[in-house]
């Protein structure tokens, strides 16, 4: 793993106090508007005939930033609502994976994945099991623009950078328990439950935030220089293996061999699967194990594949800072379109590997 000195300067910064970052901006003075003066002569005359009407432009329909699929009417776009969902074998099934509108997977210590579920268009009754934060979420809920953010504990290093520049609104189980509930058929530490209304209150009675979430993609036709593709294996890390297949309408996920399975007895499915290069520094951050946990860094640049209907297209992502939003391009640097709909964002490390077919 690169070594990466902005990772320790940001826990050192964390440990002082939450860092606020502010943009100052600016505009040009309006123009000074002309005097008019009432005219003495006669007003002019109009002439008896009628002009046709011109045809008024179809108004475009809302639609919901996370998805691109349209929104109804009288339906506001609200903060996104981000939640810890665990990954590993006793953790499943997780509940309420298939309502996300997008779900980052990440590496986390000893090769094993974390979900991070991100809810706007569609509202889950149940979520979980929910687990620590990991120091990833702090840019990964900037680039959503903060929002809400559910997560079970972490160890003061892991939350640092959530704390230090997400602008998210946090809600711990540790810290806010009234938010969370445990589920008695399961063992600890894999119990742990919310929904997103329950979140979307719990924000609202402690103030906050309201602002709408932020577009991450942009949606269009099937890009020109797509190659047909129906499967895909995903390598994060020695203990997360993902496999996706095309069905003809979507793209269903495997975990381990097995179909990935939901608390509704639903296959995990998507859209679009995004899998982004990424680079990994050190966090210093070591569990009872002997694993140091791993600083994945969700800004900087590298190559995408993007998999919908059934094809694939190869480009590049960016995103030079935190304070950056994502780009995509393809490989003749035309924007990436995505297909309208929900989205799975594979975060591949250095040692992690992608296998299309």
């Amino acid at each position: 793993m690169a070594r990466n000195p902005i990772a320790p300067r940001l826990l050192w910064l964390a440990a002082g106090g939450l860092v606020a970052l502010t943009a100052a901006c600016g505009g040009q003075p309006a123009a000074a508007s002309a005097v008019v003066r009432p005219s003495t002569s006669a007003p002019p005359t109009t002439s008896s005939s009628t002009a046709p009407a011109r045809p008024r432009p179809a108004p475009v329909a809302a639609r919901w930033p996370l998805t691109g699929l349209p929104r109804g009417a009288g339906q506001a776009v609200g903060p996104a609502v981000s939640i810890k969902v665990d990954n590993v074998q006793f953790a499943r099934p997780q509940a309420g994976l298939n309502q996300a509108d997008v779900v980052f997977e990440v590496l986390v210590e000893g090769g094993l994945s974390r979900f991070l579920a991100v809810y706007n268009s569609t509202p889950a009754a149940s979520v979980g099991p929910i687990r620590s934060a990991r120091p990833v979420d702090g840019a990964l809920l900037r680039a959503l623009h903060g929002g809400i953010f559910g997560y079970s504990g972490a160890a003061y290093g892991e939350i640092a950078p959530a704390k230090a520049y997400s602008t998210a609104l946090l809600i711990s189980n540790d810290g806010d328990p009234g938010a969370f509930h445990r589920d008695g058929s399961r063992g600890a530490p894999s119990n742990v439950f919310t929904s997103t209304g329950t979140l979307l209150d719990e924000a609202s009675r402690l103030g906050g935030p309201k602002g709408p979430a932020p577009a991450l993609f942009g949606f269009g036709p099937l890009d020109a220089a797509a190659t047909p593709a129906s499967s895909a294996a995903v390598h994060i890390g020695a203990f997360a293996d993902a496999h996706w297949a095309w069905n003809g309408q979507r793209w269903l996920r495997s975990e381990d061999g097995s179909a990935h399975l939901l608390t509704d007895g639903s296959q995990v499915s998507a859209d679009n699967v995004l899998m982004l290069r990424v680079q990994v520094t050190h966090s210093g951050i070591i569990d009872a194990a002997g694993n140091e946990d791993p600083f994945v860094l969700a800004y900087g640049s590298g190559s995408v594949v993007l998999l919908r209907g059934g094809h694939q297209v190869t480009g590049h992502w960016s995103r030079p800072s935190i304070e950056a939003a994502y780009r995509f391009t393809d490989d003749r640097g035309a924007p990436l379109a995505l297909a309208p709909g929900r989205t799975w964002v594979e975060l591949i490390p250095p040692g992690g590997s992608t296998t299309v077919s």
